[in-house]
């Protein structure tokens, strides 16, 4: 008995150690990942400014976080249309090529007209999406509205930020016409007279579907979808005025299940 009992407390001492050291490592490992970027996302477009029409071209995005180049990007899809025709945008998936922290299209311009060349990119909990424009062959110069193609690179991170709370389920039944709700506010104030539209796609999608949301309340924002598939939803609210141009993105889930 006093052998077993021996063997017992053995067994029971190699085991504390073995756990000891694994917790050990464990710490170890996490102090050595545990630092997080904080660093905003930054994202560059390189883009020609000129191009002569039936032109393929390289269109190249460079995605930072302060010093460091992300590899990781959730998604990078180029947005490309013709001045003043939005609605009829082409999307085109970008892939990260050799070099870190850039992701590449190719795309022939065929017009001559003024485009408008917007990477939308989700990395690390943010969504940035600057605009560039390039002029093709002979295009007539822009008047000044420009269909966003100047505006400097923005986020809903930025201090004059228009803040929204989403006010519609996350889970949504398939086939069934859906309510989608905002509430936007302004310096703690309801931000009212504002242009809202809803970009709705789900990812691989290469049209999106172009939601005009009506003000039903002050500040307050309605829309009516019908979400087909099964696949999650990605919705892009779009809200606009004379000072400010944001861009938030909301994650719908598609409950499949019957009664």
């Amino acid at each position: 008995m006093n052998s077993y009992r021996k063997l017992v407390m053995l067994f029971s001492a190699l085991i504390m150690i073995l756990t000891a050291c694994g917790q050990t490592e464990n710490e170890e490992n996490s102090q050595g990942s545990g630092e997080i970027n904080l660093e905003p996302l930054e994202v560059e477009l390189i883009l020609p400014e000129e191009a002569d029409p039936g032109t393929e071209l390289t269109i190249e995005t460079l995605v930072t976080q302060g010093e460091e180049r992300v590899n990781d990007a959730s998604e990078v899809i180029f947005e490309i249309w013709v001045s003043g025709e939005k609605e009829d945008s082409e999307f085109v998936d970008a892939e990260l090529t050799e070099e870190d922290g850039v992701y590449a299209i190719t795309y022939e311009f065929t017009e001559e007209a003024i485009y408008f060349v917007q990477p939308h990119v989700t990395a690390r909990g943010m969504h940035m999406m600057p605009t560039g424009e390039i002029k093709v062959g002979d295009a007539p110069e822009e008047d000044g509205e420009n269909n966003h193609g100047s505006e400097e690179e923005h986020s809903h991170h930025h201090d004059n930020q228009l803040h929204m709370e989403w006010q519609s389920e996350e889970e949504v039944a398939e086939g069934e016409e859906t309510e989608i709700t905002i509430y936007v506010e302004h310096d703690e104030e309801p931000w009212t007279d504002g242009d809202v539209r809803f970009e709705i796609w789900q990812h691989g999608d290469e049209m999106r579907d172009w939601v005009d949301a009506e003000e039903t309340d002050s500040g307050v924002y309605t829309a009516f979808y019908t979400f087909e598939g099964t696949e999650d939803y990605h919705i892009m609210v779009h809200m606009e005025d004379d000072d400010h141009h944001d861009h938030i993105e909301q994650v719908i889930k598609i409950n499949t299940e019957t009664n």
